[in-house]
């Protein structure tokens, strides 16, 4: 997808530089459209691994929302990384598959002009879900050329009798200005099998609609219309004990299906419109207002005959909701001498009107209603930062931000299954958030910008609403007492919002005007990690974290044309009441590292070779069981015509074998003893995981014209 297309659609007069422009921490940076249309992106989930130390990895279907990690979090489907697109949020609160739940599948990759990436909680523009960070794609306002692009992708299967599967895609972008106003409609048709004995039958189209017009001298307006459908079958995952193993009259390999009836379906389609006024020379108003409904239902099976050796353990999961919001921002700056002053005042409001449920099925037919609830809530955020400059050598940032939400949930079970009053209720809760930023920068040279950066910050994840008005029994509140030792199935009442406090020291230089480095050491603690789990329909509570760590960037113009960047980021991850890592986070990945060499020759010839790698990590918190890393190369070379482009991407370059998404937990196939025996008392727990891609490589064809 992407890659040089992105320039034919840009305006010859837009900032394409390469890299990033520094803000208000060492680690938080603004990429811009070079950086983005030289990265190989196979998927939309690839655009948001410009954040350094940002690894995405997908399971469980090519339409499920991806699995983040970033800064020491396995940020699972969203729950500590808050990620948006033109200032409107992915993330879904109380969601019918896990809190944070981040699914970017309406994107289009070539649509995306420039991602903002703020890591840490350390900036006051940012409320719920940004502890490790947030991330925030901005869309095209305009493109210069209308274009069609056509593309496939042959995946490597040497488990397939042809050996290789097809996966076309069909792009058209359609330029749609007429007198004042700018905008184009973008359509996007994709089908993706994978390389799956059973295909994933991953089938999604995208439609963007934009326009633009600035009324009188000083006013502009926005509008963005964005729908999306998708429909898929999964490869679930693969019990390391049954890898090579016969099984069911054949011999399991890591692309096989213990469930083939896994899979989803899932649709999103929203509005929002933008207005930015400048009030004088010295203020501006921004504000936004979008709409959304969204239907998601996934079919998984995580545990197969454990539970029911009968039926299976197939689950349904089921979100449908309305959600709607607002975010306005007023910024002005003034002078007193040669002191400056930037101040910055905003307020966001969401409301989620929800109904989500878990379901027991068998082949994607329903059994028995586990969890039906009907959910309304409602984000309240207030923030305001001053900025003091008081010379070219120092700048002071202070910022506070309050957030209200507000719960209401309703268990909606009807039938056998009565609903339970003590899982209904209201709740509340305020939290506020300081934030502190301090920049001194002792050297502007021609040569030579240096820059220091202590930042501190409060944030927060918001938990499932259904986990907070939980009836706090006696009976639950001591077999609550202890979160690293609540029993299984039992759901705690939960804390509403989960502080997270950061620090972090950095230093960025800019060296000779074509090298950028930046060192950031960091701090955070989190409160407690509580995650509401979808799949049991209970909350798992465990205790406070820490999290501490150094995120290392280097980026290098070697040549006019021809550039090197590496990321690298080491993470020590440990639960606070057990000092020394006596109890590792599950899941937390120790080191991550990306490098690329990428070039953009002036006789159209533009390419880029990438590795990705992120470190063998615990699978439990004894850390007893690991969760290999990986290392994979892409790569991507391609041709730009004045009206013409192609190019091919490739895939895991080496072929390796790898697997993209892991997992402990407790399983049992068919045919195995339903109870373990004393001597291996363990004999369903193991590694379960969903093989990473092999080699793929994707042609691709482009027309443009005015």
């Amino acid at each position: 997808m992407n890659a040089g297309l992105a320039a034919a659609q840009t305006a010859p007069d837009e900032s394409t530089v390469f890299g990033s422009a520094p803000m208000s921490a060492a680690s938080s940076q603004v990429v811009r459209d070079r950086d983005l249309q030289l990265r190989p992106v196979a998927r939309p989930a690839d655009v948001f691994e410009v954040a350094p130390g940002l690894v995405v990895v997908q399971h469980a279907g090519g339409g499920k929302a991806n699995q983040y990690f970033l800064r020491g979090f396995d940020a699972d489907h969203g729950t500590d990384l808050a990620l948006s697109i033109d200032d409107v949020p992915i993330n879904m609160v109380t969601h019918g598959h896990g809190q944070g739940y981040a699914d970017p599948h309406f994107l289009i990759p070539e649509l995306i002009e420039r991602v903002e990436v703020r890591e840490g909680p350390y900036f006051a523009q940012d409320g719920d879900f940004a502890t490790a960070g947030a991330i925030n794609l901005r869309l095209r306002e305009t493109v210069a050329r209308s274009s069609v692009t056509l593309e496939d992708t042959l995946v490597l299967n040497p488990s397939l009798i042809a050996g290789m599967l097809s996966n076309p895609r069909f792009l058209a972008i359609a330029r749609t200005d007429v007198g004042r106003v700018r905008g184009y409609v973008a359509a996007e048709v994709t089908h993706l099998d994978g390389p799956f004995l059973h295909p994933l039958d991953f089938n999604h189209v995208n439609v963007v609609g934009r326009w633009g017009a600035r009324l009188g001298a000083s006013v502009d307006v926005g509008l963005t219309l964005m729908s999306y459908t998708g429909t898929w079958n999964a490869s679930g995952q693969v019990p390391a004990r049954l890898l090579g193993q016969p099984y069911e009259g054949r011999t399991f390999s890591q692309f096989d299906a213990v469930d083939p009836t896994e899979g989803g379906r899932s649709e999103r389609h929203s509005a929002s419109l933008a207005l930015r006024a400048r009030l004088d020379a010295a203020s501006e108003l921004r504000l936004m207002v979008y709409a959304a409904s969204y239907r998601l239902s996934i079919f998984s099976n995580f545990t197969f005959f454990l539970n029911d050796p009968v039926h299976g353990d197939q689950i349904e999961q089921d979100d449908a909701r309305f959600m709607t919001g607002f975010r306005a921002t007023y910024r002005r700056t003034a002078s007193a001498g040669a002191w400056r002053f930037v101040t910055t005042a905003g307020a966001t409001l969401r409301y989620d009107d929800i109904d989500n449920g878990l379901h027991h099925t068998e082949a994607r037919q329903r059994l028995e209603d586990l969890v039906v609830d009907h959910v309304r809530e409602t984000a309240l955020g207030l923030f305001a930062e001053e900025q003091i400059i008081p010379n070219r050598y120092l700048r002071l940032i202070v910022g506070l931000r309050a957030d209200d939400f507000n719960f209401a949930v309703e268990d909606a079970r009807v039938g056998l299954m009565a609903p339970d009053p003590s899982h209904s209720g209201t709740r509340q809760a305020l939290l506020f958030s300081p934030k502190a930023t301090l920049v001194v920068s002792p050297v502007r040279h021609r040569n030579l910008d240096l820059d220091l950066y202590f930042n501190f910050g409060r944030g927060f994840h918001s938990n499932d609403g259904r986990g907070t008005v939980i009836a706090a029994t006696p009976m639950l509140t001591a077999q609550c007492a202890d979160p690293m030792r609540v029993p299984s199935g039992v759901s705690c009442p939960v804390t509403p919002l989960t502080p997270a406090t950061g620090w972090e020291l950095g230093v960025r230089a800019r060296i000779a005007r074509r090298i950028d480095l930046s060192v950031a050491a960091w701090l955070l603690d989190l409160d407690q990690e509580t995650v509401w789990n979808g799949d049991t329909g209970t909350t798992e509570v465990a205790g406070p974290t820490r999290r501490l760590g150094i995120t290392v960037e280097a980026r290098a113009e070697i040549l006019r044309w021809l550039w090197v960047d590496v990321d690298a980021s080491f993470v020590n991850a440990v639960y606070r009441d057990n000092p020394g890592n006596a109890n590792a986070v599950a899941l937390a990945p120790p080191i991550t590292l990306a490098a690329g060499v990428s070039m953009r020759h002036p006789n159209g010839l533009f390419g880029a070779v990438r590795l990705r790698m992120i470190g063998d990590r615990p699978a439990d918190p004894s850390n007893t069981l690991q969760a290999q890393g990986f290392a994979i190369v892409n790569a991507q070379l391609g041709f730009r015509h004045a009206w013409y482009e192609v190019a091919t991407v490739v895939e895991n370059l080496f072929n390796a074998t790898w697997r993209e998404a892991q997992f402990e937990e407790d399983s049992r196939l068919r045919g195995e003893a339903v109870t373990c025996p004393s001597s291996n008392p363990s004999c369903h727990t193991d590694m379960k995981f969903t093989a990473g891609t092999p080699f793929a490589a994707t042609l691709r064809f482009s027309v443009l014209w005015r």
